[in-house]
């Protein structure tokens, strides 16, 4: 869910040789695996991220939209991403208004909406789209996934907004998950301590540098532990 086109496809080369370390298989192993060990809408969520086509903005045009926080004409040495010159707002208001129609605004869930604007579009686009969402409906779209949506559908959903919000807030309610009460999650601990040291700043959509210490520091920060 939080990962680039690129390193899914990474992944899903690597997890080939993994699964099946002595059988020749495709690509597609994960997939299949997928299908066969998930069900309903989670399944459909999966494979959709599994296919690592979500859409991408490059590079050059993101460090293009990152703008110095001025205060009296005097830089502050903090910066913001400048969506307008990402983001197709007209675009966003439809796709916000198709949400609330699949939700809120009739009777059931129209899950198959939801999957497919959550696994099309770009992270900064979405995030747009989650700002809309508020305009149209009067909620926030955490409070319309957790009343329209249940089970893993409901967590991989969630999971995606609040990794578009705040990255490293995200890992670190992972990492306080995993160390307290009783016991610790030793496989989380050390799969986000292993690889989520990296992530340039402009990669994260609330312009937190995305790093191990600040990771670190928000765990600080809800748990006292550090």
């Amino acid at each position: 869910m939080t990962r680039t086109n690129a390193q899914i496809h990474e992944m899903k080369h690597a997890y080939r040789d993994v699964a099946l370390p002595n059988k020749k298989c495709g690509c597609d192993q994960l997939d299949k695996d997928i299908e066969d060990d998930t069900s309903g809408d989670f399944k459909r969520l999966l494979v959709s991220a599994g296919q690592g086509n979500r859409k991408e903005i490059a590079e050059d045009k993101i460090l293009a939209a990152v703008e110095d926080v001025k205060i009296d004409g005097k830089p502050t040495g903090q910066f913001r991403i400048n969506f307008e010159k990402l983001v197709d707002f007209e675009l966003c208001k439809c796709e916000a208004e198709a949400l609330y129609k699949a939700g809120e605004d009739k009777w059931g869930t129209d899950e198959k909406e939801f999957n497919r604007i959550f696994s099309f579009y770009d992270f900064y686009t979405l995030k747009v789209i989650y700002d809309e969402y508020v305009k149209i409906s009067q909620r926030d779209i955490l409070n319309s996934i957790d009343r329209e949506t249940s089970g893993n559908f409901k967590k991989g959903l969630r999971a995606i907004v609040e990794n578009i919000r705040c990255r490293p807030m995200y890992f670190a309610h992972k990492l306080k998950d995993a160390i307290t009460g009783l016991g610790t999650d030793d496989d989380t601990l050390i799969r986000i301590i292993v690889s989520r040291p990296e992530c340039r700043p402009w990669t994260n959509y609330s312009i937190c540098t995305c790093n191990l210490h600040i990771q670190l520091s928000y765990i600080y920060l809800l748990t006292g532990v550090y």
